[in-house]
C-alpha cells in the first residue's frame, strides 16, 4: 500500500514537471499564421489528470493503517511487559494488598503476566491488543476483593466485579485521562465485569476478551498452549499460587459476611450459605420470581390458555 502511494506521488511530480514544460512551449498553427501556447488545450487536460491522481493518492494514504505508538517496556519475571506511567501507578496501587492479602497481589500479577506471555508468543495478536488497557484491566480486575476496613472499592449492594470495574475506570480518570476515550474505558470495564463469564464473550472486542482470558489462565486445569512452559515457570516462581484457593475462599466468605446485598444472586451466595451464620438459604432470584408469580397470573387471567410443549 505504501509503495503504491509513493508511485502515485512520483507520477504526480513527473506530470507536473511535464505540464510546466508544455506551458513554455509555443507552436505555430498552419491557418492563423501565429504561435499560441500549448497550455491552452493540453495543459487543462493534464491539470485534470494531476488533480485526479492527487485525490487517488490522498485516498490511498487514508487507507494505510497508522502504526501503533511504541510503548516503553520492561521485564517482570522474565516476561516483556508494557511500562507506561499509568501501568506503573497500577502496579504501585496493588502493592497495598501485600500485607493483608499477598495471594491477591500474586493473583493479579500472574493474570497480567500470563496474558502478556501469550501476546509475546504471537506477534500478530500482540499487534492487535491495546497493551496498556490490558495491563491496567488485568492488574485492577479484583479491586473489589480488598479486605481492608477503609477500602474505597466496596459498595453495599454491588457485586465485587462491578466494584472492581468502576474502581478501575475511576483510577484511570484520576491518573491519565488523556488518551482514554469513553469507548476505551468501556472495553476495560467490560473485561473486568465479565471475568469468569467466558460464555458471555462471543462477539466482544479483543481487548475485553483478553482481560477475561488472562484471568482464566489462573483457573485449575492443564497449561495453555498459548503460553510457553518456561514462561509459566518464571511467572509462578516470581508470583507463586500456593495460597490462592485458601485466600479466595476467605475473601468470598468475607464479602458474603460484610456485604450480603452485593453477593445475593451471585456465585458467592454459596460461600455465604456455607460459612456465614444467619446468611440464609441459597437464593434463586429468577426461579423464585417466576414460579412465585405463576399463581397470581392464573388468578388474574382465568380465561387465558397456556399450552405446554415440554
Amino acid at each position: 500500500m505504501q509503495s503504491l502511494q509513493l508511485r502515485i506521488t512520483g507520477l504526480i511530480l513527473s506530470l507536473t514537471t511535464l505540464l510546466h514544460s508544455f506551458s513554455t512551449h509555443r507552436i505555430k498553427t498552419p491557418n492563423s499564421g501565429y504561435t499560441r501556447s500549448f497550455s491552452h488545450s493540453v495543459k487543462m487536460k493534464f491539470s485534470g489528470l494531476v488533480s485526479c491522481l492527487a485525490v487517488a493518492g490522498a485516498a490511498t494514504a487514508a487507507k494505510i493503517p497508522k502504526q501503533k505508538r511504541a510503548l516503553p517496556t520492561t521485564k517482570i519475571a522474565n516476561i516483556e511487559v508494557v511500562n507506561t506511567p499509568l501501568v506503573q501507578s497500577a502496579l504501585k496501587l496493588i502493592e497495598d494488598f501485600i500485607p493483608l492479602q499477598p495471594y491477591l497481589y500474586n493473583h493479579l500479577m500472574r493474570s497480567w503476566l500470563f496474558g502478556a506471555a501469550a501476546f509475546n508468543n504471537n506477534e500478530t495478536l500482540k499487534g492487535e491488543i491495546d497493551l496498556e488497557l490490558h495491563a491496567v484491566g488485568a492488574l485492577l480486575h479484583d479491586l473489589g476483593w480488598d479486605m481492608r476496613k477503609d477500602t474505597p472499592w466496596h459498595s453495599a449492594n454491588r457485586p465485587f466485579e462491578v466494584d472492581s470495574g468502576l474502581g478501575a475506570v475511576e483510577f484511570v480518570k484520576q491518573h491519565c485521562r488523556s488518551g482514554w476515550s469513553d469507548a476505551r474505558l468501556e472495553k476495560m470495564y467490560d473485561g473486568i465485569v465479565l471475568q469468569g463469564m467466558g460464555s458471555y464473550l462471543p462477539g466482544k472486542n479483543q481487548d475485553t476478551l483478553w482481560i477475561v482470558k488472562s484471568v482464566e489462565f489462573e483457573f485449575p486445569g492443564p497449561r495453555s498452549p498459548l503460553i510457553k512452559d518456561e514462561d509459566y515457570d518464571s511467572i509462578l516462581e516470581a508470583f507463586p499460587n500456593d495460597t490462592v484457593f485458601r485466600g479466595s475462599n476467605e475473601t468470598f466468605t468475607y464479602l458474603a459476611l460484610t456485604k450480603p446485598d452485593g453477593t445475593r444472586g451471585t456465585f458467592i451466595d454459596q460461600f455465604g450459605v456455607a460459612y456465614v451464620p444467619g446468611y440464609g438459604e441459597l437464593s434463586h432470584v429468577a426461579f423464585d420470581l417466576i414460579t412465585g408469580a405463576i399463581p397470581g397470573e392464573i388468578e388474574n387471567h382465568p380465561n387465558s390458555t397456556f399450552v405446554s410443549h415440554l
